[in-house]
C-alpha cells in the first residue's frame, strides 16, 4: 500500500475503535448530528435523490418529500456507524428475524442460495446477523480504488462471517459456491443500463442486473429476497420472501424481486437508498442481450 492507502486504513481502524466504544444512545445522537451535516452541507447527489424521491412519489408534497430525503441520509449514516462500530458492539444489537424458515428450507435443497437484496435499510446490520448466526454467506463486492479502505472493509465483514467474491471476477467463482451449497449475496437494484433487463419499478421503467435470474434458469439455485428495516425502538427486523420463478424468464423473476424491493420502499420510503441514477436513459431494445455481464 502507498502512503495514502495505509492513512486511509489507520484512519478507518481508528474510528471503528472510537465508535465500538459507544453507548448505543450515543451512536444514535452521532448518526443524528452526521446526518445533518451530510445533508446541509455535503450535498454530494442530493439533487439526484431528491429528483429520485419525486419521481417514485409524484403525489406527495415538497415538505413529505424533504422528510423521506432527510430520513434516506440518516439510514446512510446509521448503516457506516453500524459498519465501524459492528464488531464491538454487535452483541448489544436487538433483532427480529421474520420468516427464518424460508431461508432454511432453501438451504437444506443444497442446491446453494442466491440471497437477494437492495441498497435499502440496515443492510451492515443484516449482514452481521447472518454472519453471525453461521449462515455461510457471500458477498459480490466493488473493489475499493483504496487499498486501505479495501482491507478495511473486507476485515470487518469477515470478522462476523462473510466470505467476498469481487463483482468483474465473481461468475465463475459464484457457480462454485452455488455447487457446494454456500448462501451468495446480491445486491440487484442499481441501474444496469444496456446490460441489465428492462423492468417496471414505481411505475417506469429501469434496467436492473438480470444475473439472479439467468444463475437461476441455469442451475435451478433458490431465490430469496431479503432486506432489514429499523423498528421506533431501534429493532432492526429482517425478513425472508421467496422469490416468484415460475414464469421461467428473466423478465419474470427480475420483476418479481424489484416488486417485492419496491414494496418495502413503499412501506419505508426513507430506508432507500435514492442516491443512484435509478432512472438514466436506457434503450429498451436492447434488452433481449441475455448475456451474464450484468450481477
Amino acid at each position: 500500500m502507498n502512503l495514502k492507502d495505509k492513512l486511509t486504513y489507520r484512519i478507518l481502524n481508528k474510528f471503528s475503535s472510537l465508535t465500538g466504544k459507544l453507548s448505543e444512545n450515543t451512536r444514535e445522537k452521532l448518526t443524528r448530528l452526521l446526518s445533518g451535516f451530510f445533508y446541509y452541507f455535503v450535498p454530494i447527489r442530493k439533487k439526484q435523490a431528491l429528483d429520485n424521491i419525486k419521481k417514485a412519489f409524484p403525489d406527495k408534497d415538497p415538505r413529505w418529500i424533504k422528510k423521506q430525503l432527510k430520513g434516506a441520509y440518516r439510514i446512510v449514516t446509521n448503516n457506516f456507524i453500524d459498519f465501524l462500530s459492528i464488531s464491538r458492539s454487535y452483541s448489544k444489537m436487538r433483532f427480529r428475524i421474520e420468516n427464518q424458515n424460508i431461508l432454511d428450507d432453501a438451504i437444506n435443497q443444497n442446491k446453494g442460495v442466491l440471497l437477494i437484496t437492495g441498497h435499502f435499510g440496515l443492510w451492515e446490520k443484516w449482514g452481521s446477523w447472518l454472519g453471525n448466526n453461521n449462515y455461510d454467506i457471500w458477498g459480490v463486492i466493488q473493489k475499493q480504488a483504496n487499498k486501505g479502505a479495501d482491507i478495511f472493509f473486507k476485515e470487518i465483514r469477515e470478522s462476523y462471517g462473510m466470505s467476498h467474491i469481487y463483482r468483474k471476477s465473481s461468475v465463475s467463482k459464484i457457480y462454485d459456491l452455488i455447487k457446494n451449497n454456500k448462501i451468495i449475496i446480491l445486491a440487484s437494484d442499481q441501474n444496469a443500463k444496456k446490460r441489465g433487463v428492462i423492468v417496471e419499478f414505481f411505475g417506469n421503467k429501469t434496467s436492473v442486473p438480470k444475473g439472479a435470474a439467468l444463475f437461476h434458469l441455469r442451475t435451478d439455485v433458490p431465490l430469496i429476497f431479503s432486506v432489514s428495516h429499523k423498528e421506533p425502538d431501534g429493532t432492526t427486523v429482517i425478513s425472508f420472501e421467496n422469490i416468484n420463478v415460475e414464469s421461467k424468464t428473466i423478465e419474470g423473476i427480475t420483476q418479481d424481486y424489484t416488486s417485492k424491493l419496491e414494496e418495502k420502499i413503499r412501506q419505508y420510503p426513507n430506508h432507500y437508498f435514492w442516491f443512484h441514477r435509478k432512472w438514466s436513459r436506457i434503450i429498451e431494445n436492447e434488452q433481449n442481450n441475455y448475456s451474464s455481464s450484468s450481477l
